[in-house]
């Protein structure tokens, strides 16, 4: 008997349509401009309709994050342009916090568990390379200013370096983070202590992670603690 219509097909319907259009914006961000309304049509359209809750969309759409595709930067520039339009709805700008929270908890638990490895449980779709996806998709996040400083600290750095398990999946989800919002997790937003034990997990794999240059990051890390240094002296002196 064939599939009968109803509000719980079309919802997984449309969630599959926002999907699928989301991947193609990271492997096509030239048609930036072609696909975006389409997302923010599809978005408002279902919640406005009520064919769906702003949880539930946040549970079929997240897990795009750990899904094959290019890159995610536009679809953080999407997400805060979506956020920010002035006719957005309270609901639809409830779905872009939603999902930015949502994914971040998942990865710290990927992240704790040591659930990205491959195991049948697996919170990360793809194993290990759909954890190091998520953790690009959570660097746009924050580059683009959707996540808290609070959530990030809460739930992004303690998980990552919990472990002393030289596991190349974790050091390359640490290069991406760094590699995409390296200046907002430098400048302030990460302790020097934490920082330091991120690096730390990356230097078995010095010329085996791409892109990943260790010099460099050094002298930012250098920087940020000089500035961090000058900071408290300043404020010292002051008081």
């Amino acid at each position: 008997m064939a599939t009968q219509p109803g509000p719980q097909n079309r919802r997984l319907h449309i969630a599959s349509k926002i999907r699928s259009l989301l991947i193609s914006l990271t492997n096509k961000p030239s048609k930036y401009d072609e696909i975006a309304p389409k997302i923010e049509f599809c978005i408002e359209y279902v919640l406005r309709e009520r064919l769906t809750t702003v949880d539930e969309l946040v549970e079929d759409i997240s897990y795009v994050a750990w899904e094959q595709g290019g890159s995610y930067s536009s679809v953080g520039r999407l997400l805060k342009e979506f956020y920010d339009a002035p006719h957005r709805s309270e609901q639809a700008r409830s779905f872009v916090s939603k999902m930015g929270e949502h994914v971040l908890r998942w990865f710290a638990i990927a992240a704790a568990e040591d659930s990205y490895t491959g195991h049948t449980d697996t919170v990360a779709s793809g194993g290990g390379p759909g954890f190091v996806r998520a953790a690009s998709f959570i660097g746009y996040l924050i580059e683009w200013g959707l996540l808290s400083h609070e959530l990030v600290r809460q739930h992004l750095i303690k998980p990552l370096i919990a472990h002393d398990d030289n596991n190349s999946h974790r050091a390359s989800a640490i290069h991406q983070l760094f590699h995409i919002a390296g200046n907002t997790l430098l400048c302030g937003l990460l302790e020097p202590e934490d920082v330091q034990a991120c690096f730390r997990p990356l230097e078995p794999y010095v010329g085996r992670i791409v892109g990943f240059d260790a010099a460099e990051m050094q002298v930012r890390l250098a920087t940020v603690l000089l500035l961090l240094l000058n900071l408290t002296r300043l404020i010292r002196n002051f008081a």
